[in-house]
């Protein structure tokens, strides 16, 4: 149990739910435009192949979704065990939601609201997620090329996108909405 748990805390946290790589923009204030007044607009998902331990392979889909000003960002997970049996299927396992402001190459998220479920060892189960308020902010380096988005996210603020933590710091998305 503890370890699914904190796997999933790390997930959550790697994944630009506690990320604060990128840096503010100039004094804290809201970049100049709406991921919608670049194109953003709709929802755009991702997924790759997590760990591998002995329960089987963990493999996760991030969900980020864009109005005007605002984003919603939802993580699932699916696992496989050892003979490739469906342990679990695609479970939401945390949820991040706030307000967000973009200029050519760069959005500044500014979250309201984080939650995770809790995973159940003995049931293989997971719990709802349960939402609190949150006051993360951080930079998201962003390209968009039609329905590719891509997402980066200096995690451990190397000054590159190209390390692998429980998940990578860049992800490609598919607009799906």
């Amino acid at each position: 149990m503890k370890q699914k748990f904190f796997y999933a805390t790390t997930l959550a946290a790697v994944l630009g739910l506690s990320a604060c790589g990128g840096g503010k923009s100039e004094g804290g204030k809201a970049l100049e435009g709406t991921p919608g007044s670049m194109g953003l607009t709709g929802t755009w998902q991702a997924e790759y192949t997590g760990k591998t331990d002995a329960s089987g392979t963990t493999h996760v889909r991030g969900k980020v979704s864009f109005d005007d000003g605002n984003f919603t960002y939802i993580w699932y997970q699916k696992l496989l065990g050892p003979d490739n049996q469906v342990v679990y299927d695609w479970t939401e396992t945390a949820r991040e939601t706030g307000s967000a402001s973009a200029t050519a190459g760069f959005m500044k998220w500014i979250a309201d609201s984080f939650g995770e479920a809790e995973y159940n060892e003995v049931a293989k189960t997971w719990g709802s997620v349960n939402m609190k308020s949150s006051q993360n902010e951080y930079m998201i380096a962003f390209s968009l090329d039609g329905a590719k988005l891509t997402l980066k996210e200096d995690i451990n603020v190397d000054g590159d996108y190209d390390d692998v933590f429980t998940s990578p710091e860049t992800l490609v998305y598919t607009k799906v909405q």
